[in-house]
C-alpha cells in the first residue's frame, strides 16, 4: 500500500483565509516607500483574477518565479529575493492553518505500519516552502517527499502531474504495484478524476454529503481520519 495525499483541507485545514493580511506584512517589509498599500493590493487582485484564469486551463502560477517579479515591474526595484522560510511565512499568514482533526494520529498509526506516505497538491507555493509548513505543524516528518504544481507548471488533474508522483513511490517501493497506490483529496474534479485517470485507487473526502455521480472513487469518507478504518489499517 502506498498513499499520496492532496494537502489543503486534506492534511491541513484553513481557518481563515486572507491574502491581503500576508500581502500587507509584504507591503510593509518591502514596498510602502514605493506604493500604497491600496496599490498594492490592487495589483494582487489583478493577479489573483490572472491567477484563476491560468488555473482554469490547468496552468499554475508560482508565487515566487511569476508573481514576484510583477510587483517589482509595476512598483519599481529588484524582485524581492524571498527565502523558503520567508514564503511558509507568507501562505501561513494568508492562512490561518492546522492539521486536520484527527490527521496527526492517524498518519502517526500509518507510519507505523510501515506504508509509505507523500503529497501531491495544487499551490502556488512551492513544494519546500508546503514541506516547511508541515514541519511546523508537526506533520512533516510523516511524509517522503512533497510535490506542488508550482514546480510543475500544470495543476491537478493532470495526469503528469499524478504520473511524476506515482513513478517516484513506485521506483522507491518496487515491492508494491500501481493498483496499490491510493490517492486521498477532497475536490472531485482534481483528486478523484485525476487520480482515477491515472489508474489509481482515490479515496475522496466528501465533507458535503454530495453523490458520486461518475462512481470513480474507491472510497468515500466524511473526514481524513476516518481513513484508517476504510483501508483496514
Amino acid at each position: 500500500m502506498i498513499l499520496i495525499f492532496d494537502y489543503f483541507e486534506t492534511i491541513v485545514i484553513s481557518k481563515t483565509h486572507d491574502f491581503n493580511r500576508a500581502l500587507r506584512v509584504f507591503w510593509e517589509k518591502y514596498y510602502q516607500d514605493r506604493c500604497t498599500f491600496e496599490e498594492m493590493k490592487e495589483l494582487g487582485e489583478e493577479l489573483f483574477v490572472e491567477l484563476m484564469d491560468l488555473h482554469h486551463q490547468g496552468i499554475e502560477f508560482p508565487f515566487v518565479k511569476e508573481e514576484l517579479p510583477r510587483y517589482a515591474e509595476r512598483f519599481g526595484g529588484e524582485t524581492v529575493p524571498m527565502s523558503i522560510d520567508e514564503e511558509a511565512d507568507l501562505l501561513m499568514t494568508a492562512n490561518a492553518m492546522e492539521p486536520a482533526p484527527g490527521v496527526a494520529e492517524m498518519l502517526s498509526k500509518l507510519q507505523a505500519k510501515g506504508i509509505p506516505m507523500y503529497v501531491l497538491s495544487n499551490s502556488s507555493f512551492s513544494s519546500d516552502a508546503l514541506s516547511c509548513i508541515l514541519n511546523r505543524l508537526g506533520i512533516g516528518q510523516y511524509f517522503t517527499k512533497v510535490w506542488s504544481s508550482a514546480e510543475y507548471g500544470r495543476t491537478k488533474p493532470d495526469r503528469g502531474f499524478f504520473e511524476q508522483a506515482i513513478a517516484t513511490a513506485l521506483l522507491e517501493h518496487p515491492e508494491e504495484k500501481r493498483e496499490d497506490i491510493t490517492f486521498v483529496g477532497d475536490i472531485y474534479e482534481t483528486d478523484v478524476t485525476g487520480a482515477f485517470n491515472a489508474g489509481i485507487r482515490a479515496a475522496w473526502i466528501d465533507r458535503d454529503g454530495a453523490r458520486d455521480e461518475a462512481h470513480p472513487a474507491t472510497y468515500v469518507i466524511s473526514e481524513t481520519s476516518e481513513l484508517t478504518d476504510i483501508l483496514g489499517v
